[in-house]
């Protein structure tokens, strides 16, 4: 009878490595509220904890140059951030390639365990996100050919991606598929209404934006014309902001970033066939659409700009996941089929002992109810990302040494100052990134010389 029970025992050995010592739901709620109201230490330790992982590794530095930037540690930041969007690409005669496989949606292994054990890949729309946060540092650091560069990749990514398509497979077992995606299209039809304000997930207009600024100030119009173009296709909003303002004075490009990316959330939905217990898990978002705030630059007392929202980063989350949603049931219905493939292998061994023979079916019941119970949804994201980014362009005169941001919602306003104008100074680029709790601003010139300048300030938005 004690040879019986091993294969129970080696399964819950298994089923406690597996399910053990994974990036929880609540250490990611924690960390995102750590960020929001300011004190950073937690999720500071945390992505630090995670770049250093094995399959959190990508995200864990994303979230850590992030973080740093948040600190005002462009270096830092730079650091993290250059290692692993380095490891993304491939250098080519004819420009950078995105190597194959490095966006999430192509993988498509199950697990025993859950998906949080599969290495996280980037989504588009973070990868993205990562390129312009490597460009900001760049620029913030004196460096506007290594600027260049990532925004040059940001650009031709997108490209690449437009051209690729994604193929998912699907199981071959009838009753396990028809629960798996009976359950997804749950968790689709939630998505849908706001992923359709986007047409895909790799789409960012503010990329092709920050680059055809780079092609004006290099005087090649012919180029900056193509990533206007590109931008305006993304987002028509962005187009009246490709040329300076009338008049004289400085030419100034406020980017506002309001608030902090949703968290997903897991769901789990039982579903008790085969003879044994199993689930689905999937990752969801629950928070209702919100609309962009409408932030008005003024100067001197006198509105002189409004901001407009150009990149919709929560559409472009909820549409990265619908899209991803088939592979993931698909991991699910190969877990499943697992669990009943050995439940029932369990209950038709003879191993010429009634009570070996119900504990050993018991064991593997009892395994099958444990892992469902503690495997939880994939819900990884990068949260220090924005919700939505709002871009305005203006000219601010030369007696005038500062802009103020009012949000109209709240009725909270912030006031800039802008570094001096110096002879030969290019466009200042305001990067105002709003988290809620507190915000940052820092100030860099495009094309001409001048330190950056950056600050913590209060923020425009409601806490709650």
């Amino acid at each position: 009878m004690r040879l019986s029970m091993y294969p129970v025992f080696v399964l819950l050995f298994l089923g406690v490595a597996l399910c053990g010592c994974r990036t929880s739901y609540q250490n990611a709620v924690a960390a995102r509220q750590d960020v929001m109201l300011g004190t950073g230490n937690f999720a500071l330790e945390r992505a630090a904890e995670m770049a250093n992982s094995t399959v959190n590794r990508r995200l864990g530095s994303l979230e850590l140059g992030r973080i740093k930037m948040l600190q005002g540690d462009f270096a830092g930041s730079s650091a993290v951030l250059g290692a692993q969007l380095e490891e993304l690409f491939d250098e080519t005669n004819e420009g950078p390639i995105l190597k194959k496989d490095q966006i999430a949606g192509n993988i498509l292994a199950g697990t025993l365990g859950d998906d949080r054990a599969i290495p996280y890949e980037l989504p588009a729309f973070e990868l993205l996100f990562g390129l312009q946060y490597q460009a900001l540092n760049s620029l913030c650091l004196g460096e506007p050919d290594n600027a260049r560069v990532f925004l040059r990749r940001a650009t031709a990514a997108q490209e690449q991606l437009k051209e690729e398509k994604v193929t998912q497979v699907s199981d071959d077992n009838p009753e396990n598929a028809q629960n798996a995606s009976t359950a997804s299209e749950q968790v689709c039809a939630k998505l849908t209404p706001v992923a359709n304000a986007v047409r895909a997930s790799y789409e960012n207009a503010l990329a092709w934006y920050l680059m055809g600024l780079v092609f004006s100030k290099e005087n090649d119009p012919s180029n900056a014309e193509i990533a206007y173009r590109e931008a305006g296709q993304i987002s028509p909003a962005i187009l009246p902001f490709t040329k300076p303002a009338p008049g004289d004075g400085q030419d100034v490009i406020v980017i506002y970033e309001e608030d902090l990316i949703d968290q997903q959330e897991p769901m789990k939905i039982p579903l008790p066939y085969g003879g044994t217990v199993c689930s689905v898990d999937f990752p969801v978002y629950n928070a209702p659409l919100r609309v962009p705030s409408q932030i008005a630059v003024e100067v001197g007392g006198v509105m002189a700009a409004t901001c407009v929202p150009v990149v919709n980063v929560q559409a472009l989350a909820y549409r990265s996941l619908k899209d991803r949603m088939p592979g993931i049931a698909t991991r699910n219905v190969t877990r499943a089929a697992v669990k009943i493939s050995a439940q029932q292998v369990a209950n038709h061994v003879n191993t010429g002992n009634t009570y070996a023979n119900l504990a050993l079916r018991a064991g593997v019941f009892a395994f099958n109810a444990v892992s469902t119970a503690v495997t939880e949804a994939d819900t990884r994201t990068w949260q220090t990302v924005p919700e939505h980014v709002h871009v305005a362009r203006l000219r601010v005169p030369a007696d005038r040494n500062s802009i103020v941001l009012r949000n109209a919602m709240t009725g909270k306003s912030n006031e800039i100052v802008l570094p001096a104008e110096s002879a030969g100074a290019g466009t200042r680029i305001v990067w105002f990134t709003d988290v809620r709790g507190f915000a940052t601003v820092t100030v860099v010139t495009l094309g001409g010389n001048g330190a950056p300048t950056w600050a913590r300030t209060s923020s425009l938005l409601n806490l709650y």
